[in-house]
């Protein structure tokens, strides 16, 4: 019979595109996953990988049991899940969370120490990564659980595999040096910076799909002068007087004496913040608990759904 962390493995190397990428989702050496790649070999009596330059690709025979192993990987994922439902007990185990920079301050940092005390069996761990990023990491299961956000009326592209929660909504202010014609005004038109030379983060990110949204809607393009992935990297650009930027209130670190946030509408920059993991760890207390937690917190420091 076939391994199933054979197929794991297999499909970890599928998603990652090398041995060491799969061998880093995992947790283990890249030696131990040629190992394993090659008892599968050795057990379906055929190569599953072959070699395209640096990198390595699934053969006919891997493809074909990474696609009909998905299901059966799924179902036992989901039977993993629901056995702390059905035994009682603490909760125990771990969970794999990913979310946005802000919500690593802002939400994940206190629902942590709380569960911390609260649920001692219960290991969660965080990374930090772009949302969109954060959702193929749940869909792939290298990830258990995200936290993610979009902006506006710009929704993000969720698989039928994963089920989503809304946590709240969050809004962001543009901050502007302290001596600017604008600072202590509010709520002023977005068009009011236009002409502005701006902070945000890089090409292709939540952020910088909004801002240049916000100023589509009334036909106009952002001067975006600067790129910074930290919203505190960007605050320190407009402490200096050379930018505005737009940054949410979430997580926000204490503004400077020479950064004043104004409040914008038309359109109002709000995100909406959501969990989401796959259907089949639905049933796991782990991250209901999580999931619950999660939702306190932000009760208390996010705006309603």
């Amino acid at each position: 019979m076939i391994d199933v962390d054979h197929l794991v493995t297999l499909s970890a190397v599928r998603r990652t595109g090398s041995i060491g990428g799969a061998a880093a989702d995992l947790g283990y050496t890249p030696s131990a996953v040629s190992q394993q790649v090659k008892r599968l070999e050795r057990r379906v009596g055929g190569a599953v990988l072959e070699r395209v330059g640096r990198g390595v690709m699934l053969t006919e025979l891997g493809r074909h049991l990474v696609d009909e192993g998905a299901d059966i990987l799924a179902r036992l994922e989901a039977l993993e899940s629901g056995l702390g439902r059905v035994t009682g007990g603490p909760v125990s185990g771990s969970v794999r969370l990913v979310a946005f920079s802000t919500a690593v301050r802002g939400l994940v940092a206190p629902a942590l120490r709380a569960l911390a005390g609260a649920e001692p069996l219960l290991d969660v761990t965080v990374v930090e990564h772009d949302p969109h990023d954060a959702i193929h990491l749940v869909a792939s299961g290298a990830a258990d659980a995200a936290l993610v956000h979009h902006w506006g009326d710009l929704p993000l592209p969720f698989p039928e595999h994963l089920e989503v929660v809304l946590l709240g909504t969050d809004t962001a202010d543009v901050l502007v040096p302290a001596g600017h014609p604008l600072a202590g005004r509010g709520p002023v038109d977005a068009t009011a910076f236009a002409d502005e030379p701006w902070v945000c983060a890089p090409v292709g990110s939540v952020c910088d799909g909004w801002l240049t949204h916000m100023f589509d809607l009334h036909g106009r393009r952002p001067d975006v002068r600067h790129r910074a992935m930290e919203f505190s990297s960007q605050v320190g650009l407009v402490a200096e007087g050379v930018c505005v930027g737009l940054v949410p209130r979430l997580g926000r670190e204490q503004l400077p004496a020479a950064v004043v946030p104004v409040a914008v509408t038309d359109p109002v920059p709000t995100r909406r913040v959501m969990m989401t993991w796959r259907r089949t760890m639905a049933p796991s207390p782990a991250i209901g608990r999580v999931r619950d937690e999660l939702a306190r917190v932000a009760a208390e420091r996010l705006a309603p759904a």
